[in-house]
């Protein structure tokens, strides 16, 4: 299978095999159907593809979803935790030979965020991704690859949703002839099928002819709640190809189309910007909220009234023939603001103000949802789990940093466009074990920086793809009396 995407300067990194390993209490479980990486792939820092405007007018807008949260290997995880796995081998610490795992605590499994998405008249829950572009829905009778040898297996073992895409139930579905769709990941899932086109309404937004892909051929490590997925990254990772015949594809001579988010705004009015706003989990549930997304502006959610405003930095995924297959949005950040005492003033603008205290670390970072932790320079992870009270310590054999569970958190934040965005001591503390903690930022043994979960939750994230820019405001410190330290 072939996918979308040009070759670039790169640095390689290597095929890894992802989590295979979780712990709970004292026994290790294995957790199912966890796709891996099987073979090299790159990634390179790649230029905006698409023209800039000025930064949109922020306003809060109707038309939002509201997400749900499912414990699943994201797509992006499986990227990141591919990385770290290089990262590590290069920093020298061992990973597991049997079978080239990280231990789950170490490694984060990473989330996907699922919204209803109506499509002919049908109503589907879709994955949200910002690293792909396609809109794409399961179909009946599809057959079900597995990842390991190539052989078909039973439907359930991709972990759809229950209910699929039928063309047959539609008034308003139109088949594009003599054309196929054909997506794959570096981590050996892959998709295929036909395109056509239908309606599609997100968040009260109506595009009556949008191109997707119906899915009858996919290799899948699925959530059991999904039946599709929605891309939100740029329209030249789109993956259709003249022909019928997926086979006969050539890597990078796709036909791209707009993507269901480009022709909202394109042609529905909307602004080019959508917002993410995450919550926090608030139980053991598979499923849970998981916050509210905006399209065309803000979600009705407190936050300050400062936007910090940064360019987006794009960096692309290639697999082995150099065809561009995933992207990340990446931003510059300036540093880190790290103080055991709450009351602690810093210096954003490194004007070496001796009542101030410098930020420490100033790097560039991936914005993704689909991590849980956030990853940071290993000197930066090192500082803020030694800055808690009582202090954290490194656990050698599980590679992260444990902290004690009543401990108080350290004042952290992360620095952007000169403006601080505090992560309250709520998402600080993360269990694992019923008498272990980790601290929420843990080390990226020289890799990139990922701005996941744990920061993310403290802020309104606006992609300004208009603009290609990010830009980001503080959320109040809510539900703060859930952590008292005790």
């Amino acid at each position: 299978m072939a996918g979308p995407g040009t070759t670039m300067e790169t640095t390689t990194f290597l095929a890894a095999a992802l989590l295979a390993l979780a712990t709970q209490g004292d026994a290790l479980v294995q957790i199912p159907s966890l796709p891996t990486v099987g073979t090299d792939f790159t990634i390179s820092r790649l230029a905006t593809t698409e023209s800039s405007t000025g930064l949109a007018d922020l306003q809060v807008t109707n038309n939002t979803v509201e997400l749900k949260r499912a414990q699943a290997s994201s797509l992006s995880n499986t990227y990141i935790q591919a990385m770290r796995k290089q990262a590590m081998e290069q920093a020298g610490r061992a990973v597991d030979a049997t079978n080239g795992s990280v231990n789950l605590v170490s490694g984060d499994y990473g989330q996907v965020f699922i919204a209803p998405v109506t499509v002919g008249g049908q109503s589907f829950d879709m994955v949200v991704d910002t690293g792909s572009s396609d809109p794409w829905l399961i179909t009946p009778s599809f057959q079900c690859i597995s990842l390991d040898d190539g052989s078909e297996i039973a439907e359930s073992d991709c972990a759809f949703g229950s209910d699929l895409y039928d063309s047959s139930d539609s008034s308003t579905y139109q088949a594009l002839a003599d054309q196929n769709f054909n997506m794959s990941y570096a981590d050996g899932e892959a998709l295929e099928g036909t395109l056509g086109f239908e309606t599609f309404v997100m968040g009260g937004i109506t595009v009556t002819s949008q191109e997707f892909g119906l899915v009858d051929r996919a290799a899948w490590s699925g959530d059991d709640t999904s039946s599709g997925l929605v891309g939100f990254a740029y329209s030249t990772l789109t993956s259709a190809y003249s022909g019928t015949n997926p086979s006969a594809d050539v890597a990078g001579e796709t036909l791209i189309y707009n993507t269901l988010f480009t022709n909202m705004w394109r042609d529905g009015g909307v602004p080019p910007v959508f917002s993410l706003a995450i919550t926090r989990t608030n139980g053991t549930d598979e499923v849970q909220p998981g916050g509210v997304m905006a399209l065309g502006g803000l979600p009705d959610v407190p936050h300050a009234p400062y936007f910090a405003s940064t360019p987006i930095i794009p960096y692309g995924i290639n697999i082995t023939d150099g065809t561009k297959v995933y992207e990340f949005y990446s931003i510059a950040i300036d540093g880190y603001a790290i103080s055991a005492q709450q009351d602690t003033q810093f210096d954003v603008y490194n004007t070496s103000n001796p009542n101030k205290v410098p930020l420490v670390g100033p790097t560039e970072g991936i914005i993704d949802s689909g991590t849980t932790l956030f990853y940071a320079d290993d000197d930066v992870a090192q500082a803020i789990a030694e800055a808690f009270t009582p202090a954290g310590a490194y656990d050698d054999d599980e590679g992260v940093w444990t902290v004690p569970c009543n401990s108080t958190p350290p004042l952290w934040g992360v620095s952007i466009d000169h403006k601080v965005f505090y992560v309250n001591a709520a998402d600080m503390v993360l269990q694992y074990t019923e008498t272990q903690c980790v601290s929420g930022v843990q080390r990226n043994y020289g890799g990139l920086t990922i701005l996941g979960d744990v920061w993310m939750k403290n802020v309104i994230s606006v992609f300004d793809i208009g603009a290609s820019a990010m830009r980001f405001a503080a959320r109040e410190f809510y539900d703060l009396e859930s952590y008292d330290g005790e």
